[in-house]
């Protein structure tokens, strides 16, 4: 999705647009995926309160624009909703913990499967795998 696209349906969902909210929309529009707030802080321009991120990112989740999830280590992770941003997935290399995306999504079979076997209703559908990177595998 554009960026004002996004914008415009944040403002229209009662949203003031700060600097600080629109540098955040920006950083996940531009694939920034599974940040905590820490790794929010450290790829904004600005230097804001770590409260204050912290207000506009719950701001920006209930809103619809992001979606948090518990990370692997307990840390509360950020991620745009699918309606912003294509489910997809992610590499994690076991040794030395780079990530790199994987713009695939699972296949519609596969997620029928999960609904019919568990009685869910799938809402998004982001992956993870791991294993070793190619530096890592030499």
């Amino acid at each position: 999705m554009k960026r004002k696209n996004a914008y415009d349906f944040l403002r229209r969902s009662g949203l003031r647009m700060t600097k600080l909210k629109m540098e955040i929309v920006d950083l996940f529009l531009g694939g920034g995926c599974g940040l905590s707030v820490k790794d929010v802080m450290a790829r904004l321009f600005s230097s804001p309160n770590i409260s204050t991120v912290y207000r506009s990112l719950n701001s920006l989740a209930e809103k619809g624009f992001l979606r948090h999830s518990m990370g692997p280590e307990g840390v509360i992770q950020y991620r745009c909703t699918s309606s912003f941003y294509p489910d997809h997935g992610h590499f994690c290399c076991v040794d030395c913990g780079g990530t790199i995306p994987v713009n695939r999504t699972l296949p519609e079979l596969f997620l029928k499967m999960v609904e019919d076997e568990y009685g869910v209703s799938v809402k998004s559908a982001d992956f993870l795998l791991e294993g070793k990177c190619l530096k890592c595998r030499s």
